[in-house]
């Protein structure tokens, strides 16, 4: 059973999180950044995230459990992640049109997937995560000529924002696998 799986892979929503978390810090750390900063650390930022994604969609896959979307959001931030450290010339208006597609895009996954999730199973957290994703891809899409200062800021917190569900989403998960294990 699909919960089973995540159950057993909460490391992997705890491991994103915290790097979330960490990537936050460092972002709202050096709110004055210069644009290559801001640049790399978003690309490093997406191409974990993608990495991670795809862990999960290979952990997923290898339980004959639905994995197609998560495969998606994994290679969607792996290639953004690489054309932004690839091609550090482009403009902040162009990074941000890419990292606020790329949070839509990780948004809709979200939602996908905890559509997909049994009840009882955290769904609602990776589904608010989804929603906040969606809302705040849309806001760096509507304004992509937003100072560096401001889209790192707005990173920043963002990063902390998920990472944190993210972390309350694994400690749900790790709680729910321990009481299975109790009661199996």
């Amino acid at each position: 059973m699909e919960v089973d799986v995540i159950l057993k892979n909460w490391w992997s929503y705890l491991l994103r999180g915290v790097i979330a978390v960490v990537f936050g810090i460092l972002l709202l750390g050096w709110p004055a950044a210069t644009l290559k900063v801001a640049i790399i650390l978003i690309g490093i930022l997406m191409l974990i995230d993608g990495l991670a994604a795809m862990v999960r969609s290979a952990v997923l896959a290898g339980h004959k459990e639905k994995w197609s979307w998560t495969l998606v959001s994994g290679i969607v931030g792996i290639l953004v992640g690489a054309i932004i450290l690839g091609h550090m010339e482009f403009s902040l208006a162009f990074v941000a049109i890419l990292v606020g597609i790329w949070v839509v895009i990780s948004g809709v996954v979200e939602i996908a997937i905890a559509f997909e999730m049994p009840p009882q199973s955290g769904r609602e957290i990776i589904g608010a995560v989804g929603i906040i994703s969606i809302a705040f891809g849309i806001v760096i899409v509507a304004y992509p000529f937003a100072s560096v200062y401001a889209l790192t800021v707005v990173l920043g917190i963002y990063a902390l924002v998920i990472g944190a569900l993210g972390i309350v989403a694994s400690i749900y998960a790790r709680r729910l696998q321990s009481k299975k294990q109790v009661s199996d």
